[in-house]
């Protein structure tokens, strides 16, 4: 049993196993890719599709629709032309970010990182395979970004920052690297129904990037 932390690589190093080791060590045994597929992060199914029963839904399908709908929710969709650089922050094994470098095509430009060296040359190596070549991936600790101020035209992170042991530096590592006016878009677990309640991006997500 592996922990989701472990899982993405994406948290800072902790008692053993430590996040980066235990990534490391699914990533080589292929069993999480096999059966997950190249993304480790949940799904996205409709009000209809929970309905009828989400089961029904293709899991691998409804990771990509997520992504769809993170990049339809940021805005991106909308914008004049695509950002420049692009930042995922915890990529696992690239899958988020190989999409978004199709997607955004050769005038973007994707880098992932996660603290997993293994992770890293799996997500390189099936860069190659696809023949993308506006994308790469390091080892980088998201709470310590070795990036200059103002990098990046979009911050990404999905399913990250509820691994991260200090949240605000997170936030505020992200914040940094961003360049003014860029767009920083995450997508985080919740512990309520949303259908019972709805959740408010307004009063929940700005005050904790300090607006």
């Amino acid at each position: 049993h592996r922990s989701v932390a472990e899982v993405c690589g994406c948290s800072s190093p902790s008692p053993s196993p430590s996040p980066p080791r235990a990534a490391d060590a699914w990533t080589e045994e292929g069993i999480l890719e096999h059966y997950w597929g190249e993304h480790i992060h949940l799904g996205w199914y409709s009000p209809q599709e929970m309905k009828d029963g989400y089961k029904k839904k293709n899991f691998i399908q409804a990771k990509y629709d997520f992504i769809d709908r993170m990049m339809a929710f940021s805005g991106l969709n909308a914008l004049e032309k695509s950002p420049a650089k692009v930042l995922d922050v915890g990529c696992g094994i690239g899958g988020t970010s190989r999409y978004l470098a199709s997607k955004l095509g050769s005038d973007s430009h994707v880098t992932g990182i996660t603290l997993s060296p293994n992770q890293v040359a799996r997500a390189t190596a099936l860069a190659k395979e696809r023949g993308l070549d506006n994308t790469e991936f390091k080892v980088m600790d998201a709470l310590a970004m070795k990036f200059p101020d103002n990098s990046f035209d979009m911050v990404w992170a999905c399913e990250s920052g509820e691994h991260m042991p200090d949240k605000k530096k997170y936030v505020e590592e992200m914040a940094r690297v961003l360049k003014p006016g860029g767009v920083m878009v995450m997508a985080t677990w919740c512990s309520r129904d949303d259908t019972e309640k709805p959740l408010d991006e307004v009063r929940h997500v700005v005050p904790v990037l300090g607006c």
